[in-house]
């Protein structure tokens, strides 16, 4: 009984919305011509042009290096089609409309990063899918995309209720197919496998949806439910969203690789591709690639934290070109890309030094060199709090006059500028001042630090390991009146975050080799 009155809930709130565009007339068009035989590249390429907001995105997407292999600028949809092929671009416009119909800013849902995994999963299905030598790997690729359906229409339409399953999760005290039963009187996979039905999907999509409907399926479609599920509790695991620690990594990789014939190894390597892939497109789908980047924890698990730790280093240097990414001159373009190229080797090579176990000091120095290399600001230093929590001391320093300003940041809380800095420390708070001489920063900050360390403007961050504070990085220009630009700030920031979660990697090793 509650359960019908959930999936009236959710009809009633679609019809107050109309009827959904994902499965418009024209969706379902696309789909219908690319499944038959006797369908032409011009039949599809009509119908996804009655879409102009559609025909716009799938021509930029087709025109990226994942699609695009040296064909040359694609503008008409026609020749999209042949170059994608026909499924493709089916799954294309269905992955698009789920991101255009479902994007809403509701607080507290994280429906955006539901359409993230779900773009995600739909990836890692196909990638395994491919490797596995699936004989659909397109249908593959719909099961893994439509698999967490239920779960985003539920945080659309009834964004309460969700909230409210979301913060009985939160608590690990119920399992959350418990809290699905208990709040919706029935699992996500009823409520998705019960629109997908009525919307006209393939009865082999719609089974594939639920564990005990896919035992009724042939093996080689039951195999899409399997990778469908199995990379939507790999995500679960990797995002820690397992809060009720249900699922087990080394179990649910295990029967990854049973059913598919594949290595972990091989498992593994098509996460990390379709991560990428993602990451890549993320842009062109209207997803914000910063959400991408899972967080790190520690979950116990080596192969699991290796995984994540390996992700969250990609995503992180990704997401930060993407964020610089901007419409550039002829002459400035060389630069920009020169640029790109010096941050990302720092990046594989800070990574590289983790997984080799270096020191908690190199992994700094490098950074340290690296915003120096990387960005345009002229001196950079790390400077380590004292035990007592009192002194802040330069220890790595880099860039121009590197002595004067290595000699200058020895500071201590009983000093003006000193109690600046410590304050920051002890606080967690990123100081960032582009120009010190504007209005309002000559008063506000320590005389002495404006007539010691003379700064056009700075950057002063703390570096924490857990919630005990080691330091702070210092960065800034001398040359008078050269300002810190954005794009400066976001190079500095960028290396903090990547030695911050370099030296987290190093706690949670640390604490799991103690324990044992």
């Amino acid at each position: 009984m509650k359960y019908q009155q959930t999936l009236n809930a959710v009809y009633a709130q679609l019809g107050k919305l109309g009827d959904l565009p994902i499965f418009s007339a024209t969706v379902n068009r696309i789909r219908q011509i690319s499944s038959s035989r006797e369908a032409d590249a011009m039949a599809l390429a009509m119908a996804v042009m009655k879409d102009a907001n559609l025909s716009a995105k799938l021509l930029k997407i087709a025109n990226t290096p994942h699609y695009n292999r040296g064909h040359g600028n694609i503008s008409v949809v026609s020749r999209a089609v042949v170059l994608i092929g026909f499924e493709r671009i089916q799954n294309l416009s269905m992955t698009l409309k789920l991101i255009e119909t479902f994007s809403a800013d509701e607080p507290g849902t994280g429906i955006d990063n539901l359409l993230v995994s779900a773009f995600l999963n739909a990836a890692m299905a196909r990638e395994i899918a491919i490797r596995s030598g699936a004989m659909d790997i397109e249908e593959s690729y719909i099961c893994g995309l439509l698999y967490r359906l239920g779960e985003i229409v539920i945080a659309y339409t009834l964004p309460e209720r969700y909230r409210k399953m979301l913060a009985l999760r939160a608590r690990g005290k119920e399992r959350w197919e418990s809290i699905q039963l208990q709040e919706l009187g029935g699992h996500f996979s009823d409520i998705g496998q019960d629109l997908t039905q009525s919307w006209g999907f393939p009865k082999n999509v719609v089974q594939a949806m639920d564990a005990m409907s896919a035992e009724q399926l042939k093996p080689s479609h039951r195999l899409n439910h399997m990778l469908a599920a199995g990379s939507h509790d790999l995500l679960e695991l990797i995002y820690y969203r397992d809060t009720g620690r249900e699922l087990d990594y080394s179990k649910r990789m295990r029967q990854l690789c049973e059913c598919t014939g594949l290595s972990q190894e091989d498992v593994e390597s098509a996460i990390s591709d379709s991560f990428r892939q993602v990451c890549d497109l993320s842009i062109e789908y209207g997803l914000p690639a910063k959400g991408l980047k899972p967080p790190f924890e520690g979950s116990g698990d080596d192969d699991l934290d290796e995984l994540s730790r390996k992700l969250a280093f990609y995503i992180s240097s990704r997401s930060e070109q993407f964020s610089r990414e901007a419409p550039a001159t002829a002459e400035s373009a060389p630069a920009v890309t020169g640029l790109g190229q010096l941050q990302l080797d720092y990046l594989s090579r800070m990574n590289e030094m983790l997984g080799a176990g270096a020191s908690a000091s190199a992994i700094i120095e490098t950074a340290v060199e690296a915003i120096e290399q990387c960005s345009a600001l002229e001196r950079v230093s790390f400077c380590l709090l004292s035990g007592d929590r009192r002194r802040l001391s330069a220890r790595v320093t880099r860039g121009v006059d590197a002595d004067t300003l290595s000699d200058t940041l020895q500071l201590g809380a009983s000093e003006p500028r000193g109690q600046l800095f410590v304050r920051l420390v002890e606080r967690g708070n990123t100081l960032f001042v582009p120009d010190c001489t504007e209005q309002g920063w000559a008063e506000r900050l320590p005389r002495d630090l404006l007539t010691t360390i003379r700064p056009a403007g700075f950057i002063a961050a703390p570096i924490r390991v857990g919630e005990r504070p080691i330091g702070l990085f210092y960065a800034d220009n001398c040359t008078p009146k050269r300002v810190i630009d954005e794009m400066a700030f976001r190079v500095f920031n960028q290396f903090l975050v990547q030695a911050r979660l370099a030296l987290e990697v190093q706690r949670h090793a640390g604490v799991k080799s103690a324990a044992t």
